[in-house]
């Protein structure tokens, strides 16, 4: 089974010449996890605007990872929603706008499968708003703020699964307008540090070679281990991290130089675009002049949940790691509703989305025949 995310564990570089591509606009923190970068950044919204008597309100898209609600909620704020705009994995900018109250602090904009948010937009409301913009970047590099200094703060992961795997950690960068706020808060929490030693290069080992086909269809047929699912966990605490910088230096390397499959998979699929598919990525790409930029997965979306679910069992059973992704918009995920006090009917196009998302493998591992693999699949689907 080729695994539907996932790029190996680098070692670290045997010269050190890091040069972190934001390093002119963002003072960089690395963190224990993404989301323990994106919590520290809502502890600094919140931490500004210093809000009494009222609890403090993030605004995040209806449809993402459980661990943006976890981020947001350990900092005693309130997680608010906002539906996504029709077959876009982006915010409806006008929904933003009736959404951000006195008590909001930030909007997060979370980037989606390598594609960041407009941020262009969304900055523009926050500054409107004295709110502050956060772009969460883990699913995403370069980050774009790279291009410009938009976000107050942005946020990268470094988990398995993610453009760059380090095996855990993630980073906050904070602009260089708010660096005193982050130095009087950020100093003060804990510092675990990680040591490349013999454990750690067994454990890379084992991962990476879990990430074979072989292995990984070994995992999935154990489904005690959970592979794939999307839960909601609590975050426990907020920690920074120190590893050595010869390590990041290897993993930013590794993903500035992975190849880009979109243009073989938007060649492959162009016929299902008359048959009601929506091949959202494309679009996107071309809107925001992002072609050409190396995604995380391939993302379409097939014209209703029957056919989605159809074409991934029959990917699945040629060995093709495709899935639905989350599953499902957050108000839906197991845990998150409780928090929320929303439901699924607030939000039509992000369940909408989710009910139709299909994610597709773009990692180093995936080859010319399996896009023809894939390809075939749809066309004897649709018998074209």
């Amino acid at each position: 089974m080729l695994r539907p995310v996932g790029n190996r564990v680098p070692l670290p570089k045997s010269e050190n010449k890091l040069s972190l591509p934001w390093k002119e606009n963002y003072q960089t923190w690395l963190m224990g996890s993404g989301t323990e970068a994106l919590s520290a950044a809502v502890m600094l919204a919140v931490g500004r605007r210093q809000l009494e008597g009222t609890t403090p309100e993030v605004i995040l898209p209806a449809y993402g990872c459980p661990d943006l609600v976890a981020a947001v909620v350990a900092q005693n704020a309130m997680p608010v929603l906002v539906d996504l705009q029709p077959n876009l994995p982006f915010m409806d900018t006008e929904r933003l706008d009736e959404a951000i109250s006195h008590a909001t602090v930030a909007v997060v904009g979370v980037g989606f499968l390598g594609l960041p948010e407009r941020l262009e937009k969304l900055a523009k409301i926050a500054s409107t708003n004295d709110v502050w913009l956060i772009e969460d970047s883990a699913q995403c590099f370069p980050p774009d703020c790279v291009r410009e200094p938009l976000a107050d703060c942005v946020v990268l992961s470094f988990g398995r699964g993610k453009p760059i795997n380090l095996m855990g950690g993630g980073a906050l960068m904070v602009r260089e307008d708010h660096k005193s706020l982050a130095q009087n808060c950020l100093p003060q929490l804990p510092v675990f540090e990680r040591k490349i030693d013999w454990k750690w290069k067994l454990r890379r080992k084992i991962i990476n070679g879990l990430l074979g086909r072989r292995a990984y269809g070994l995992l999935r047929r154990a489904p005690f281990l959970g592979v794939g699912k999307t839960a909601y966990k609590p975050l426990s605490g907020v920690s920074r991290l120190r590893f050595p910088d010869e390590l990041l230096d290897a993993g930013i390397d590794r993903a500035q130089v992975m190849a880009s499959i979109s243009e073989k998979y938007v060649k492959a699929l162009e016929f299902l675009k008359p048959q009601g598919w929506h091949l959202f990525m494309e679009d996107v790409a071309a809107a925001e002049k992002h072609a050409g930029r190396r995604v995380l997965r391939y993302g379409i979306l097939a014209p209703n949940e029957l056919a989605r679910n159809r074409v991934i069992e029959e990917l699945n059973a040629l060995g093709i790691g495709a899935n639905s992704f989350y599953g499902q918009a957050l108000p839906g995920i197991v845990g998150v509703a409780d928090i929320l006090g929303a439901t699924l009917e607030d939000y039509p196009n992000a369940v909408a989305f989710g009910d139709r998302l299909i994610t597709l493998p773009s990692h180093e591992d995936v080859t010319p025949r399996d896009v023809d693999v894939i390809e075939s699949v749809f066309k004897k689907m649709l018998e074209v």
